[in-house]
């Protein structure tokens, strides 16, 4: 790295792509306020405000450096000594001597803090198509292009770890849980809950596609008006999963269109499931929604032990939130009666 080159990364990083995918829709995300600098070198102070700018970030900027010796003294930024490889193709000049990590660097970089959990949402999010907005609180925009692929996330991490760098095989797991084609972060936590293993709280039914259009005869085309559907999750077996949000408030066009889509699966052979917030919300609904769904995809298991079971309500209550009370109440009314 040059001596003058400010070189972003980690969190502040992070902050920039997602401004770069939210500025696709929104114009403006990603301009710097205040001075136009013109020609002259700016000092570290100025560098570091005009990243914070365009990393959307509030000060201490994160900043790679290779060694302690190469640390700043400055308080608006906070130095990082990474030791992975950082070579020209892997960071993107801003200008005035920035320079920002790309996302396979910033993964590897986040994965020494996070947990799996939090890196496979965040990989997810970087090969799906919506984009988290953290100045909007928790909102996300969506119909972005996703930023990467998962074999270029994976490669840096498998590097990385080769180098016996803190956190690299925490980033391996976590993409193992990971598949491309996201729309939503909720759609994502669903994925996460599919993909993970028993013994971890999950379901554990990997192999489906997320949001891949399935083409439907040309009869049955003309006569709902469409050439394809697009399921949320799907499985090569013909088992469908589509996630509905608005259990209880679907407008009745909405529940129409969605019938018309279960028509539709049904008549090429597939079997469709829906998934709601009810269900997400319920440990009693996700355990008979988990049988349902391995029933469907021919799946043959033994009974889920109790340590199984809790791991599930730990994983279902950080993912989809704390259980609903006519849930919780409906739970134990039933535990009640079978004792």
């Amino acid at each position: 790295m040059g001596e003058r080159r400010l070189v972003v990364g980690y969190e502040s990083a992070l902050g920039f792509w997602r401004a770069v995918r939210a500025a696709a829709g929104e114009r403006g995300v990603l301009e710097p306020a205040g001075k136009t600098y013109g020609a002259r070198r700016l000092a570290l102070s100025e560098q570091a405000r005009v990243a914070l700018s365009l990393c959307n970030a509030d000060a201490p900027l994160d900043v790679v450096v290779p060694g302690a010796n190469r640390r700043h003294c400055c308080e608006l930024v906070t130095d990082h000594v990474w030791r992975g490889p950082v070579p020209d193709k892997r960071l993107v000049g801003v200008g005035d001597d920035v320079f920002v990590c790309t996302m396979p660097v910033i993964f590897a970089q986040l994965a020494a803090t996070r947990d799996v959990i939090d890196l496979a949402e965040l990989a997810y999010e970087m090969t799906g198509t919506y984009g988290v907005t953290p100045w909007e609180g928790e909102g996300f925009c969506g119909d972005v292009d996703a930023l990467l692929d998962i074999a270029e996330l994976r490669g840096y991490a498998s590097s990385v770890r080769a180098l016996r760098i803190r956190g690299s095989a925490r980033a391996i797991d976590a993409l193992g849980l990971v598949v491309p084609g996201s729309n939503s972060p909720r759609e994502t936590d669903v994925a996460i809950l599919f993909m993970m293993g028993r013994r971890r709280g999950g379901l554990y039914a990997p192999g489906f596609a997320m949001n891949a259009p399935v083409k439907l005869p040309e009869s049955l085309a003309e006569r709902i008006g469409q050439k394809t559907v697009i399921p949320d999750f799907s499985w090569p077996n013909g088992t469908i999963v589509e996630y509905d949000s608005n259990e209880e408030h679907q407008s009745p066009d909405a529940r129409a269109h969605d019938e018309v889509k279960r028509r539709a699966y049904q008549a090429v052979g597939m079997d469709c499931l829906t998934l709601t917030n009810g269900i997400l919300r319920s440990n009693r609904r996700l355990n008979l929604f988990a049988e349902e769904l391995e029933r469907s995809l021919g799946i043959r298991r033994d009974g889920v032990c109790e340590r199984s079971l809790e791991a599930r309500r730990d994983l279902r209550q950080r993912l989809f939130g704390a259980e609903t009370e006519a849930a919780a109440i409906a739970e134990l009314s039933g535990a009640q009666q079978t004792a």
